[in-house]
């Protein structure tokens, strides 16, 4: 029996929700400038806006991990799409009549940007362990670049038309659209995803093939819901290879951070670009992102189908990524030209991307019935720099009205992560779980 391809359907579900997630992460980017005018804010202020989100959504990734082991991803999932998307879209009233004061206002961005970001939480664990589910090893970095790629995707081809909608309609019309799409986008989700286990697509050849390469969905095996203790996450802990993936994280998110928050504003205070002119320039690093996504993960799942080692495969690109990143710095010296300018920053984000197979590395070093509460702490320590980044940004420019320091900030961090990955990190396989949860977990361990 030839095996179906439901799993690719799976790879499109995600696509579609990542572009939505990114752009409702972004969108503040977008009309940030306007906002600052609108409201009166100083750039701290504005930076403390842009780190809202994450705020809450970093705080919530513990407890939303182990809640996405105990439920698994349809229902939260789903509904924390139609959430976050709801959040969005208020976010348009947020200049309305019925807030008084300027000060009104500005409360309702930072209250309506806390929730989102409450909201989101569930979003990139369930994209975990939802390629663990679906996918076998060797498909996984690229199941995971493809998905992860149209955060970029969506970004280049849309930034371009909500600036310029912006600039025509005001700053509302981006949330409005942005979260309508969103909140459609998480009814059909909870109408059509299903786990492997509970698929009415997916043949038994396809199921066999999925288990066989490392995953867990099949028909005969559910998934099994492990009650995680804290004696088993002191157990993770206190390996140096975790701590390794965490500080890595960290620096790759700062990066990111940077182009999600502060991107579109240091186009137009830095290179002096109309906010038009920042939205078409923009999209040239979003699609050099994009690329850097999909040659990362192709390049590592590559690299394993030519007998390379997991290790050597999962950690060329993080480090060469990394490398091309820290070179970000350069732009200091080129505000002046804006074309080098961008195309800098295009190579740092593209490297930056390249690197970005955390997760990845993630699911073949953690057992699967850890990965949503360890995964939370993976996110909670990556998204720290959600917070950090545009403070520091922030400050940075209120003090010395230039982003050169930022800039700087940002190509230190990418050191950082690769010298972690170099000591920290060390030969790349799955983490035997604790001795007295190991039966319960023998023979669920991802495929070595």
């Amino acid at each position: 029996m030839k095996a179906t391809r439901s799993r690719f359907f799976i790879v499109f579900l995600l696509f579609v929700v990542t572009a939505i997630n990114y752009m409702d992460r972004a969108n503040l980017s977008i009309a940030g400038s306007k906002i600052q005018g609108e409201f009166g804010l100083s750039p701290s202020q504005l930076g403390l806006l842009f780190s809202a989100f994450t705020w809450t959504y970093a705080a919530s990734q513990i407890p939303v991990g182990y809640l996405l082991d105990r439920i698994g991803s349809r229902i939260l999932y789903g509904t924390a799409i139609v959430v976050w998307s709801a959040c969005t879209f208020a976010m348009g009233f947020s200049s309305h009549v019925i807030f008084t004061s300027l000060g009104a206002s500005f409360a309702m961005l930072i209250i309506c940007r806390a929730l989102i970001g409450l909201a989101e939480a569930p979003s990139f664990l369930s994209n975990t362990k939802i390629i663990a589910s679906w996918f076998p090893k060797n498909e996984r970095a690229r199941a995971t670049s493809i998905y992860i790629s149209s955060q970029y995707i969506g970004l280049a081809v849309f930034t371009p038309v909500l600036t310029f909608l912006t600039d025509k309609y005001g700053w509302e019309v981006v949330f409005y659209s942005t979260g309508g799409v969103g909140v459609i986008f998480g009814i059909y989700w909870l109408i059509v995803y299903r786990d492997p286990k509970d698929s009415k697509t997916a043949n038994a050849a396809e199921l066999d093939l999925i288990k066989a390469g490392g995953g867990y969905g099949s028909k005969d095996q559910s998934s099994i819901s492990t009650k995680v203790k804290a004696s088993d996450i002191l157990y993770f802990l206190k390996k140096k290879t975790i701590w390794g993936l965490f500080i890595t994280q960290f620096a790759y998110n700062s990066t990111l951070m940077f182009f999600m928050t502060w991107f579109i504003v240091y186009l137009e205070k830095a290179l002096n670009l109309s906010l038009a002119k920042a939205g078409i320039g923009a999209s040239i690093p979003f699609m050099m992102a994009m690329v850097g996504m999909l040659t990362g993960g192709f390049l590592s799942d590559m690299l394993l189908k030519k007998g390379k080692s997991v290790t050597f495969a999962r950690k060329t690109p993080v480090i060469l990524g990394l490398a091309l990143t820290s070179l970000i710095f350069l732009v200091n010296f080129f505000e002046s030209d804006p074309v080098i300018a961008i195309a800098i920053l295009s190579l740092a984000f593209f490297g930056n991307n390249v690197a970005n197979i955390g997760w990845v590395v993630f699911t073949d070093v953690i057992p699967r019935n850890f990965i949503g509460t360890m995964g939370g702490f993976l996110n909670l320590c990556g998204n720290l720099s959600g917070i950090t980044t545009p403070i520091i940004f922030g400050l940075i420019l209120q003090r010395t009205n230039n982003f050169h320091y930022a800039m700087w900030y940002v190509s230190v961090v990418a050191i950082l992560g690769i010298l972690s990955y170099i000591f920290l990190v060390g030969k790349i396989e799955v983490i035997v779980p604790p001795p007295e949860t190991k039966s319960e977990n023998e023979g669920l361990q991802p495929a070595r």
